[in-house]
């Protein structure tokens, strides 16, 4: 208002023209003086108190077009900045028509598409302008025009044109309030402006413009109940339209219109393309604006159930990420969506449920309180049907990141599924499951070392079921296995001291299962294998490339350096380039190379010394022979010993000494050590035998630390640091310790250099007292006693014939106890057998301990027929040297003296040629005893570890296929593992019969020789021999050797057996017996039985060559009872497998007890740590042992 109260009159008159038609404005310099002045005064009228009559000259002038279209921009953006203020003036009204106001909008379009110039003199101008129509909401005059489409799209085009980023954050708002006003303002949204606002969402303008995406994102979340039902129609015509054409484009397939086809194809492949844009314009609005889909996600729904594949893949996945958007929680709001959605997980396409399980796993990193629910889908589809989706699965588990709620979401079904993957047949699946599993225990590894019960629960069983693959023994999973051992399980390269890395290692190995551990010390000896062999493949390369004989001997070097490799590439999945490389890398001739190798796989290195000299060596390489790395590098990786290194070993003693959670686990490493890397204590032994570790009052830790001592004293001998200290100590444990501490402790004084006087001293304290009855440490004495024979023989010598006269007359032979208490139990520890039986026991033990300490001319043919003697009674008689005593008591004696026959036989050949062919079948019915611990005890941890390790004849094999009643199949599981993967690779020369090939004939005659073998009754006993042979069949025979074993089974009528007719004729019945049943399972699995064309002869020792007359006299009708053939043509396949004794032979049982009624033991037979002597005093045999307890049927199903 003016100064009187009165309204404010525009004062200012301006002169804009040079004639009274307004056809040509005044010039220019004068043009902007006036303008200004106009824009100045029209902007300091306010709306409420101006007279717009003062207005009207003014706002005629200002339309004129030649000021509308003047060439300099100046002077329209003073034009259109004086029209703002007075629409703005005369508002709500407008004193302009229809189309003048299109006319005037177009020039404030125009003008504000050159906000963008900030650098130009009229921006402040231009910037008014935008302030100007966002504050008055003058774009609401636009809504009330008849076509205000055009406009509205020309603005929404000019102002997302010149967004940037680096504009003030007002102009961003104003602009945004500019649009909200133009949508909210029209009765509708014109298509094209829909258009420009979901531009914005696209992937490459979010890129080129964020600043755009973000205005757009702002607008639709303003703007979202407008914009729904456009957003909707808009995906709807896309979605369609698309669909429309691909089901033309099948059409057209189907008719064979191929023309036609082909350019549907085209056309199917555009609209594809069109789907996947709209798809993902659906993501990016979940993200920004999600309230803009409320129609969107039903009709995403009702793509879940179309025919067409690619729309179920996109709606899968859309609607997935759609789930897994954080704050978000569309599952909930849209219940049928979800469930629609999980149900893709059963879709009939592999594709869709790939899709599905992608974002289902994810849903445990973005939502893991409603990815509980899918637990039990996630399960199904690890075990799918297709292995694309297995692989998948598993792979999509590994790129978790294990937060403390995704470790809480994830089920305890989930991971066990994960485990059973690792299995799976498929190297892929495996490979994904391996590493997925890895990966999570590598992240919730700081829980377990923690000790958090949940954790355990869930997670610790991962390294069980990772080491449990060993089982399976292929060299990709074991390949696979060992990488992730030192990768993501231990993960000692990310940990930097070594007090740390034997922590980890004592955390994992602590938490692994029995049968784990097995596994876990199977891979160690794995590597250790491939040490050797590389050993011994350096050790020629440097003998080729150095020697000057090697011209000479190059022929020969050069095939032991194939047979290397092959023995070698055989460890590793891709053999063939393994091979090859590495016969390259022999013809290399490179000490550095070959250095770095050797110091990689050394003992005495830490493990920064290992990975320097891992990757010097293998720089070189790559220098040398660039193409070599990549093959060669997996070997430089397997023999490098870091899982198990020298730096590790003074923290497990640390812990063996001071107790704790992991002082078992400490204990069986540092035992380990010692028997398969005893280099790697030499440098703790100090600390390995501190006295003062024996000095403490738990007897248990005592003896613990006792066989850790013994342990390295058996792999390195004479090694045991002498010092009076440590000498008192151990001669006290023999004179007054336990059992166990005076065994060990005479061990070790025997390892002791110079102190064969206290080996005599104690040797004859111990004999002085043999004959005192009362004595209540006569069974320690005695295991002493046991070891002063073997190992300090010059001080037993002096005693032998006394003693081994009084053990055998007032030991053995003495009146057995009463029994009338042993029949309550099938078995009894070596403890409870009382102190006589337990003496008898190391009678026995000190017997064989003598023969084995003396040199062969210090042996003596009584001495040894008074042992060997012994030692058959107890073997043939059951463990008894007379009648009545304890069952147990005799037990124990037959396990012993076999195990002692058996030490005897691997000892010396001299030994092995004293033990006779009755010698060796009656080991072999060790096997069948009816008590399982006995039966199992002798096989596998004596007999089966001997045969593997070849220390015993191949003589003794047979034995190991009256395995075949065993009523546990794990025992019977344990020797067919023994057979294929060990024995079946034992041959004399290279291309000769395999040692269980060439025994068939001995199995015949061991079978022959057989106490259940009734000539009375051939039918029953064809029927109760039969499952040997078929055994025997199912662990040796292949398409490749089928014909020598047929041949083998054929050459024996022959021969004859030596001295004894029956048997020959049993031999020949046999014969014929393994041919039939040879020639069965060949037709079972369409094997051709060929002639075999090599020559084969039979073990001289057992056979020989039938006389020709005898060879003329041999019956023309066949030995095998033909009822027999009948019978058994007439069986299922299943009956003829049959292992069950037949009902109606009841003289077989009672001639002897059958097997199958011996008594049952769930479970693996128990490590006889106490009862046998190989485990106290460990030898190779042990590793073998353990080896021999591995089965080979771990299942490999995809439904595991």
């Amino acid at each position: 208002m003016t100064e009187d109260g009165g309204p404010q009159r525009l004062s200012f008159e301006p002169k804009l023209f040079a004639n009274v038609a307004q056809k040509k404005a005044i010039p220019i310099a004068e043009l902007y003086k006036q303008l200004k002045k106009l824009s100045k005064e029209l902007n300091g009228l306010e709306q409420e108190t101006v007279d717009t009559q003062s207005l009207d000259s003014v706002t005629r002038q200002l339309l004129a077009s030649s000021l509308l279209r003047h060439k300099e921009s100046g002077v329209v953006a003073y034009v259109a900045c004086c029209i703002a203020d007075i629409l703005r003036l005369y508002a709500p009204e407008a004193p302009y028509s229809d189309d003048e106001i299109k006319a005037v909008f177009n020039v404030f379009i125009d003008q504000l598409q050159m906000l963008g110039d900030s650098n130009s003199q009229f921006f402040p101008l231009r910037d008014y302008l935008l302030t100007s129509l966002a504050t008055v909401r003058t774009p609401a005059l636009v809504a009330m025009l008849p076509d205000s489409e055009e406009i509205i799209s020309r603005f929404f085009t000019a102002l997302f044109g010149v967004v940037s980023p680096s504009q003030p954050h007002n102009i961003q708002m104003q602009i945004l309030d500019i649009l909200q006003q133009l949508l909210e303002e029209p009765k509708t949204v014109p298509q094209d402006v829909i258009d420009v606002i979901l531009l914005q969402f696209t992937k490459r303008r979010q890129q080129d413009n964020p600043a755009t995406h973000q205005l757009a994102s702002d607008l639709a979340n303003a703007t979202a109940d407008i914009l729904q039902k456009y957003i909707y129609q808009y995906f709807n015509d896309v979605i369609v339209s698309a669909a429309q054409q691909r089901v033309g484009q099948r059409q057209q397939e189907a008719d064979g219109q191929q023309q036609r086809a082909r350019g549907g194809a085209a056309a199917g492949n555009d609209s594809l393309d069109d789907l996947k844009a709209a798809h993902y314009l659906i993501l990016e609005l979940n993200k920004s604006a999600p309230g803009t889909l409320l129609n969107v996600v039903p009709q995403l729904e009702e793509e879940l159930g179309v025919d067409d594949v690619d729309i179920r893949i996109l709606a899968t996945g859309v609607l997935g990420e759609m789930f897994a958007e954080k704050g978000f929680t569309l599952a909930k709001r849209y219940e049928s969506t979800w469930k629609t959605w999980k149900g893709r997980r059963a879709d009939t396409s592999a594709v869709v449920r790939i899709q599905w399980i992608e974002h289902a796993v994810s849903l445990y990193q973005h939502q893991p309180q409603l990815s509980r629910e899918l637990n039990d889908y996630i399960v199904e589809k690890l075990c799918d049907v297709d292995d694309k989706v297995r692989q998948v699965a598993c792979h999509s588990l590994g790129l978790l990141e294990m937060l403390a709620p995704v470790q809480a979401a994830i089920g305890e079904n989930v991971v066990r599924a994960l485990g059973d993957r690792c299995k799976d047949r498929k190297p892929a699946v495996r490979s994904e499951a391996i590493i997925a599993l890895a990966t999570i225990y590598s992240q919730v590894f700081e829980e377990l070392e923690q000790g958090a019960a949940a954790a355990q629960a869930k997670w610790g069983s991962i390294p069980s079921t990772i080491f449990m693959l060993r089982y399976i023994n292929d060299p990709d999973i074991d390949s696979k296995v060992e990488s992730i051992l030192t990768g993501a399980i231990l993960n000692f390269a990310k940990i930097k001291d070594d007090r740390s890395r034997c922590q980890r290692l004592l955390v994992v190995f602590d938490s692994l299962t029995a049968k784990a551990r097995s596994g876990f010390f199977s891979y160690m000896r794995r590597q250790q294998d491939i040490i050797r062999l590389t050993d011994m493949f350096l050790a020629l390369c440097e003998k080729q490339g150095g020697s000057p004989l090697a011209d000479n001997a190059g022929g020969a070097i050069d095939q032991q350096l194939r047979m290397l490799a092959v023995k070698i590439a055989a460890c590793f999945p891709d053999k063939a380039k393994v091979e090859s490389s590495l016969s390259q890398l022999a013809n290399l001739h490179d000490a550095e190379v070959y250095k770095g190798l050797r110091e990689t796989m050394d003992a005495k290195n830490d493990i920064k010394a290992v990975r320097k000299c891992q990757k010097s060596s293998l720089k070189k390489l790559s220098g040398l022979a660039p193409s070599l790395l990549d093959t060669t590098a997996p070997l430089w990786k397997c023999v490098g010993l870091t899982t198990i290194n020298r730096a590790l070993v003074p923290f497990l003693i640390e812990h063996v000494s001071g107790g704790g959670r992991f002082v078992a686990a400490a204990e069986v490493l540092i035992s380990y050590i010692t028997s398969v890397f005893p280099e790697m204590l030499r440098s703790s032994s100090a600390e390995l035998f501190d006295v003062a570790a024996l000095q403490v009052a738990d007897m248990t830790a005592t003896e613990e630390r006792l066989v850790l001592m013994v342990r390295f004293a058996k792999a390195i001998p004479k090694s045991v640091p002498r010092s009076t200290e440590l000498e008192n100590q151990l001669a006290a444990f023999v004179r007054t310790g336990s059992l166990k501490q005076a065994k060990y402790a005479a061990y070790l004084i025997t390892q002791m250099d110079g102190a064969q006087s206290l080996c005599a001293a104690l040797t004859g304290d111990v004999v002085d007292n043999l004959d005192n009855r009362h004595l209540e440490r006569r069974a320690p004495s005695f295991a002493a006693l046991a070891r002063f024979a073997q190992y300090a023989p010059n001080a037993f010598s002096t005693y032998s014939d006394r003693v081994s006269q009084f053990l055998v007359q007032s030991v053995l032979l003495a009146a057995p106890v009463d029994s009338s208490a042993d029949e309550t139990e099938d078995w009894v520890s070596r403890e409870a057998l009382g102190e006589v039986g337990v003496t008898k026991v190391y009678a026995t033990k000190i017997l064989t301990s003598w023969l084995l300490g003396l040199e062969r001319q210090a042996l003596t043919r009584d001495g040894v027929q008074l042992v060997l003697g012994t030692l058959r009674q107890l073997v043939r008689n059951g463990g008894a040297m007379q009648e009545g005593g304890s069952v147990h008591e005799r037990q124990h004696l037959l396990l012993t003296a076999a195990g002692c026959m058996l030490k005897l036989a691997a000892a010396e050949p001299h030994f092995e040629k004293a033990l006779n062919t009755v010698d060796v079948l009656s080991l072999g019915l060790v096997v069948q005893n009816p008590c399982y611990e006995v039966r199992s005890g002798f096989l596998l941890n004596k007999l089966l570890p001997a045969l593997v390790a070849q220390r015993i004849h191949v003589r003794y094999i047979p034995a190991v296929f009256l395995v075949a009643y065993e009523p546990e199949p794990a025992v019977r599981e344990n020797v067919r593992h023994a057979v294929e993967q060990r024995l079946a690779l034992m041959r004399p020369t290279p291309g000769s019969p395999s040692a269980v090939e060439d025994c068939i004939c001995r199995l015949l005659y061991v079978l022959a020789n057989h106490p259940d073998w009734d000539d009375a009754q051939p039918l029953p006993t064809l029927e109760l021999f039969a499952p040997y042979i078929e055994f025997y069949i199912s662990c040796v025979c292949l398409a490749q050797n089928v014909s020598l074993l047929f041949c083998y089974a054929g050459e024996i009528k022959a021969y004859r057996s030596k001295g004894d007719a029956v048997v020959t004729h049993r031999m020949y019945i046999l014969s014929e017996l393994a041919q039939y049943l040879l020639r069965e399972k060949s037709l079972a699995a369409n094997w051709p039985v060929n002639v075999y064309p090599g020559r084969l002869t039979l073990p001289a020792d057992i056979f020989e060559p039938l006389p020709e007359a005898d060879k003329a006299a041999m019956p023309r009708t066949p030995f095998l009872d033909p009822e027999f053939v009948t019978r058994r043509a007439k069986m299922p396949a299943a009956g003829k497998r049959s292992r069950v004794k037949p009902a109606g032979v009841a003289k077989i049982g009672k001639r002897r007890q059958k097997p199958a009624a011996a008594s049952k033991r769930k479970g693996k037979a128990p490590a006889l740590s106490d009862d046998d002597e190989d485990m106290e005093v460990p030898d190779d045999d042990d590793e073998v042992a353990e080896d021999v307890e591995m089965s080979s049927v771990a299942e490999t199903s995809d439904e595991d």
